[in-house]
């Protein structure tokens, strides 16, 4: 996005004199600082076209203020307008946020103490949202039955299935996508279900060192939230860092996360919920979610990347044997 397209929004805020930072560009927006010149900082985002973009930045938005009304570093709006502009053949759509300092760091850097302070924040988190007066309309298992769906024809290609046992030396089941379909079914059926942020990782949280340690000064983009089981969220979250957390076994990961943080500090529960009649016997529903974003996360690889390459990726690999690991694909 150039830079008067940035001061068009800007101006609509009333904003005229404003000094420009470096734009960081994620999956569907552009986050662009400003300095006014009072010396406050804050953030336009500016989202890209997509269905149903403006009722999902309009959830983001009252999930997050929500949020941070309560306690939680959210990246909260500073003004509730949603600015709407036409950038050449597109429609585009900026929102202008309260300016979060800190850091994110990658997965490799993270300590035992920065594994307590995500459980802990995510806990908390789970907490307050539980009483959000409007709750997203969008539930999470639709969200992610649409993806299994898609998963499910992409992985059933000949062609695709071939090129997958060729190149990489896998195979995926194709039993598993009706099996997850069901479970996700079920699981608006279960008791306990509220609003979730469903992109709780690593370029969501940002760290300041403090000098008793490390604490979370933000947590940013509510654009994915859904409604749905918490064991969504965390299941989301733990994928993430058994995949990247390369330095740490897994029984930690899970112990620091998951007991040591959010049950521990963040004041929550974990529920062991089996879905037996529909799921593999005595197999939770966190670790169900867990291997579905999983094998999400290893399609979308798939997706963007010729095959030929993703040996020298390093996330991609270790994704790849965690699957299998896990029996949910199979080596060649």
């Amino acid at each position: 996005m150039n830079e008067e397209v940035v001061r068009r929004v800007l101006a609509a805020y009333g904003i005229t004199d404003a000094d420009l930072l470096a734009v960081q560009k994620g999956y569907r927006n552009e986050s662009h600082p400003v300095v006014l010149p009072d010396g406050r900082r804050m953030n336009l985002i500016l989202y890209k076209s997509e269905p149903g973009i403006l009722a999902k930045i309009h959830a983001a938005n009252r999930v997050a203020d929500y949020a941070a009304a309560h306690g939680i570093p959210a990246r909260s709006t500073s003004d509730p307008r949603i600015i709407q502009l036409r950038a050449g053949e597109r429609l585009k759509y900026g929102s202008l946020y309260q300016y979060l300092a800190g850091d994110t760091i990658p997965w490799e850097a993270y300590t035992q103490a920065h594994l307590k302070l995500l459980g802990a924040m995510l806990g908390r988190l789970h907490s307050v949202l539980r009483t959000t007066p409007q709750p997203p309309a969008n539930h999470a298992a639709d969200e992610y039955g649409a993806i299994v769906r898609r998963m499910e024809h992409y992985f059933a290609q000949r062609v695709t299935a071939a090129a997958i046992g060729r190149k990489l030396r896998v195979r995926v089941g194709d039993q598993l996508f009706g099996q997850y379909s069901r479970v996700l079914r079920a699981t608006k059926q279960l008791s306990d279900q509220q609003p979730l942020h469903m992109d709780f990782v690593r370029g969501n949280i940002l760290f300041r060192p403090t000098s008793e340690g490390p604490v979370i000064s933000g947590v940013l983009d509510f654009e994915k939230t859904a409604y749905g089981h918490p064991l969504f969220d965390i299941a989301r979250t733990l994928a993430f860092l058994l995949v990247d957390c390369k330095y740490k076994p897994e029984h930690k990961i899970r112990k620091y996360f998951l007991q040591s943080g959010y049950v521990k500090r963040g004041g929550n529960t974990v529920e062991t919920i089996t879905l037996s009649d529909i799921a593999i016997p005595n197999t939770s529903l966190l670790e169900i979610l867990v291997d579905i974003f999983l094998l999400y996360d290893f399609y979308k690889f798939l997706r963007h990347n010729p095959y030929e390459f993703l040996a020298q990726n390093e996330h991609f690999m270790r994704t790849k044997q965690i699957l299998i690991n896990r029996n949910i694909i199979r080596a060649l």
